[in-house]
């Protein structure tokens, strides 16, 4: 069995500068290593935490051989989710900022946790919840 010592998540983006500044401005992650001009950057959510999180031009893509983009156009398949400590402050600030929900935090009895569900600059699905965990 192979072990995997980290798991991380890479989202294909391609405006990478508006995302870039999307989850450094509007969702306070830290960048660890890349910049605004791409194409790759990695985040943590706190400065000296290791990155589990990046965005890549998808444009590069190219690079890997034998990469194809998809031809079927299919909706959501991924979810970033980020737990933080108080979902509804996390609302109020990130909603201060110009950031659009597709709904109000709520409270998801079955899973225990609050949540609330938003999408980046380029579509994708985000989650706060205060969970803890993916």
């Amino acid at each position: 069995m192979i072990d995997f010592t980290r798991i991380g998540v890479r989202l294909l983006v391609k405006d990478f500068a508006k995302c870039y500044d999307f989850y450094t401005e509007a969702m306070g992650l830290v960048p660890v290593w890349g910049d605004r001009n791409g194409p790759y950057t990695s985040f943590t959510g706190a400065a000296g935490a290791e990155p589990n999180f990046a965005i890549f031009l998808v444009a590069n893509m190219a690079l890997y051989e034998g990469y194809a983009p998809p031809q079927n156009g299919g909706g959501d398949q991924v979810q970033l989710v980020l737990p933080c400590d108080d979902v509804d402050k996390a609302y109020i600030e990130l909603k201060a900022k110009g950031v659009e929900f597709l709904g109000e935090p709520q409270t998801i009895e079955d899973w225990g946790m609050r949540c609330v569900v938003l999408r980046d600059p380029e579509g994708n699905l985000l989650e706060l919840n205060d969970s803890g965990s993916a």
